[in-house]
């Protein structure tokens, strides 16, 4: 992405803006460290499925629909992380202009696979990228962030909402369902009377090896989620007071968003280690 960024002047100190705003690009982009997906999922269990069956010969599986849905995952998530960077160059007194064709792709209503998306996510996704768009052609100034942080506010929200739920909702459901095939399949295998303790105890070993790394990814949809639900209400917070953004106490509670959202960051951090 293009970036040409150029500053002017204003009295208005948004300092506090600027740090809530660089703690919630942060906090999103952990979106890019989960290496996990619904296509994924998809692939997992029609390999499980073909294991079962004892099937080597059958290497098709009808995942299309679960890629187009990270597809739009993703899509979800650039909006949101462009409206948030937005934000920050706002916030930090730079004009930006850059390449914005990717915001200009719609986003269209309909099921696919595991998501669904309704009017009010096509609408939120088509009003964030016009409030972008605006704002990267140069017609938003830093003196006009305050209509830019309350004409977002309503389809932002959504976006996010979008995003916690189909991770730590939908997705992480999924990952439940997961757990139940591989203690299934693995008990199945202990109640072999033709298997040694010894064959039993590694199969045991390894399907708590297994189950750990499925807890492992639920761990980090849980605290993206934490993630998602704290950057919501520090931006509520914002809109709420878009017009008194000097005023102390404002400063004050975005300045613990902020922090609160950075705690959050390093507990997710430390699952990766």
């Amino acid at each position: 992405m293009l970036l040409i960024a150029i500053g002017f002047s204003s009295c208005v100190n948004l300092k506090h803006v600027s740090e809530f705003s660089t703690s919630s690009l942060e906090g999103i982009t952990a979106f890019e460290n989960i290496a996990y997906g619904f296509e994924q999922y998809c692939l997992e269990g029609c390999r499980d499925d073909r294991i079962r069956d004892f099937d080597i010969t059958n290497n098709e599986c009808k995942c299309e629909l679960d890629k187009q849905a990270d597809s739009i995952t993703l899509k979800i998530y650039n909006s949101v992380f462009a409206y948030f960077e937005g934000l920050y160059l706002l916030s930090n007194n730079e004009l930006t202009t850059y390449q914005t064709e990717d915001l200009e792709n719609s986003l269209s209503t309909g099921d696919f696979g595991p998501i669904n998306i309704d009017q009010e996510n096509a609408a939120s996704h088509a009003r964030v990228s016009k409030i972008l768009i605006r704002a990267f052609t140069d017609t938003y100034r830093r003196n006009k962030i305050r209509e830019y942080i309350k004409e977002a506010n309503e389809p932002i929200m959504n976006l996010l909402a979008f995003l916690d739920f189909n991770l730590s909702s939908n997705l992480n459901g999924k990952l439940e369902v997961s757990k139940e095939r591989l203690k299934a399949d693995y008990f199945d295998f202990l109640k072999d009377t033709s298997l040694s303790t010894l064959e039993k105890r590694r199969i045991m070993e390894d399907y708590f090896q297994k189950l750990k790394e499925i807890e492992a990814i639920q761990q980090q949809f849980t605290i993206y989620s934490e993630i998602l639900v704290e950057i919501s209400k520090g931006h509520q917070k914002l809109a709420e007071n878009a017009d008194k953004l000097n005023i102390l106490e404002i400063k004050q509670v975005l300045l613990q968003y902020a922090g609160d959202i950075q705690t959050m960051i390093v507990e997710f951090k430390k699952i990766q280690e």
